[in-house]
């Protein structure tokens, strides 16, 4: 019996720092904290083993180069070497774990079609290659593929709470005989057998009538295509260019937005200033009026009193009777009762003199006082002016600037959506194409006899080994059974999608660990690996309520880890979001990735000092 053991998973490139997760033989557990990479780290290995494409995160910018290392059950150790959107893999017959600059050993490629490709190489590596699996009920045949073992032991996080039973790869009809067939291989050992004979006529016709419908589509798709735009790996540069100059062009883009908004903010902290100035302007304006009216009243008093006080003395003179400055009849008049009230009007209008006098001289320092205010001002007023206007240049300028760089963007932007479409049309061609290369392999090897049932006794085992595992996370049910007919996995009279999302995932789960478990016992041929997903983020153990300590895990936790490690016979990676038990933490492979780049690790890729932490992997 032959099966993998994972080593490591390395991105590697000129200038950046290794990233890196190595795997325990037995049990690896990466957790933490949401949108740190964990994820990433499951879907990084499932492109390595064949998938067709990555999806990058930011983190990944600047890596070259992905290396998983395998050892091979022999002992032997390989490095499968593949660029982030290559579709070739290259094979080094030795464990390299940095970037590697000499030619590889063999090179495969991630199609399906011809021998010299990755799903052939790892078949072979345990024992698979050329076993057939049904596609049909009539007995048809082909050749089985590493993908279709690996959603059996790689589940993602979707799959992993997905109502589809964990024997298929999606919720149509079209595979279902396949997937189910995998199972029956695994289980039995023994695929289905090749069947020496000709096609009929009716399956003749059926085949001829899809092949020419995709042939159809194929050149539809084709038509589409720009015959300027290059191919498959050709549009792949060019978007790995754009996607290079569009960093760059953003870069740009952004410190002049920045020095742009940064001028705007300016301008509108002059135009308050201005508008403040012409404010206290105004006012002091209004006061300076003010003020002089009150200085032309005084005067006009002073004027008014000196007026009287050179017409007083002679008014006595030139009128006789009453007295014109007290009233006094002639009769009550003394000797100089005129000389006296003129000496008294003097003093008084003297007096009164004085002391508007005094008032005016006040006044005269008030307004001199605010015509400084009001100069010192209008000059604060006019230098801003002046540094708006410059402001206002400058802010022109920059619009210049910026005109090119938005319209060079934009430019770039469309390039990459135009690239994108041909190489999803390229893509659309090549499944296409391995659709027609499958019929044409069900044409070849057709079947003449319905399609063989798993062995009862073979199912019934694998039941128990479910239960076994299930009672050993302390997961309280009874009756498991898995319907090969259906597909389904039975908890008593409840089919597993009847339950919640937490029991889903802890089936899906237990599931593919009792799978790995049982061929591996039996010595059936398996990947040897199991790689889970969010398994227990969502679960919650029956009866148990929640805690004001929401960290404090429930037993199932503990159990599950337990027993990955102690018990089960292959290699376990979980990726989890809640904690470990500490005995796990001390004695697995374990990382945390955490939010704070100072405490553990941030996630699967380094933070460089002078850059800020990832925001969503």
């Amino acid at each position: 019996m032959s099966s993998l053991r994972l080593l490591h998973l390395t991105f590697a490139g000129i200038d950046r720092e290794r990233a890196q997760v190595v795997f325990d033989p037995r049990l690896t557990v990466i957790y933490g904290a949401s949108d740190t990479g964990k994820s990433f780290v499951t879907e990084a290995i499932d492109y390595m083993l064949g998938a067709r494409k990555l999806s990058l995160i930011p983190e990944a910018e600047g890596y070259s180069q992905i290396l998983l290392g395998i050892e091979l059950s022999g002992g032997d150790v390989i490095t499968l070497m593949r660029g982030p959107q290559a579709s070739r893999i290259n094979v080094f017959n030795e464990d390299l774990r940095d970037l590697i600059f000499r030619a590889p050993d063999l090179e495969l490629t991630v199609s399906t079609r011809g021998s010299r490709n990755v799903s052939r190489y790892l078949l072979e590596r345990i024992g698979l290659d050329g076993a057939l699996i049904a596609t049909n009920d009539t007995g048809g045949t082909k050749l089985l593929g590493f993908r279709d073992l690996l959603h059996l032991c790689l589940v993602s996080e979707t799959r992993m709470v997905s109502k589809t039973p964990p024997v298929l790869r999606s919720t149509g009809t079209s595979g279902q005989t396949a997937s189910k067939s995998v199972l029956k291989l695994l289980l039995s050992g023994q695929g289905e057998p090749a069947v020496d004979a000709r096609p009929t006529a009716s399956q003749r016709r059926v085949h001829k009538g899809k092949i020419g419908l995709l042939d159809e589509l194929v050149l539809d798709l084709q038509r589409q295509l720009d015959p300027q735009g290059g191919n498959e790996s050709d549009l792949a540069e060019q978007l790995r260019r754009l996607l290079a100059h569009q960093d760059t062009a953003a870069v740009s883009l952004r410190n002049v937005t920045a020095r742009h908004a940064d001028a705007v903010a300016d301008r509108a902290g002059l135009s308050v200033n201005l508008g403040q100035y012409e404010q206290r302007l105004a006012e002091v304006d209004d006061l300076l009026g003010r003020f002089g009216l009150l200085r032309s009243q005084y005067r006009s008093d002073l004027e008014r009193l000196a007026m009287v006080n050179e017409a007083g003395s002679l008014l006595g003179y030139f009128r006789t009777g009453a007295c014109v400055f007290c009233g006094a009849s002639p009769e009550h008049q003394t000797a100089g009762h005129d000389a006296q009230e003129t000496t008294a009007l003097r003093l008084s209008v003297n007096a009164e003199s004085a002391k508007t006098q005094q008032l005016l001289s006040d006044l005269h320092l008030t307004i001199e006082d605010l015509q400084m205010q009001r100069d010192e001002i209008a000059e604060q007023r006019d230098a801003s002016r002046a540094q708006a206007e410059e402001t206002d240049r400058a802010i022109a300028r920059i619009e210049q600037d910026l005109q090119p760089l938005e319209s060079e963007a934009s430019e770039v932007m469309s390039a990459r959506s135009r690239v994108e479409k041909e190489l999803g049309l390229h893509q659309r061609i090549q499944e296409l194409e391995d659709v027609r290369a499958g019929l044409v392999a069900d044409g070849a090897v057709p079947g003449g006899r319905p399609t063989g049932s798993v062995p009862s006794g073979s199912v019934a085992e694998f039941d128990r080994a479910i239960e076994r595992t299930l009672e050993a996370w302390q997961v309280r049910l009874h009756g498991v059974a898995y319907d090969q007919y259906t597909a389904e996995l039975f908890v008593g009279d409840r089919a597993r999608a009847s339950h919640g999302k937490g029991m889903r995932a802890v089936l899906h789960a237990a599931f593919a660990v009792s799978l790995a478990g049982y061929c591996l016992d039996k010595e059936h041929s398996h990947p040897g690996f199991v790689i889970l997903d969010s398994p227990l983020v969502t679960y919650r153990q029956p009866g148990v309520r929640r805690t004001d300590d929401e960290d404090l895990p429930d037993s199932v936790i503990d159990y599950f880890y337990r027993d990955l490690f102690r018990r089960f016979t292959g290699q376990a990676v979980v990726v989890e979001n809640g904690d470990p038990p500490a005995d796990i933490v001390q004695q697995a492979q374990v990382y945390m990735f955490s939010r704070d780049p100072h405490d553990h690790r941030f996630g699967f890729f380094p933070v460089t000092s002078g850059s800020s932490p990832p925001t969503g992997a």
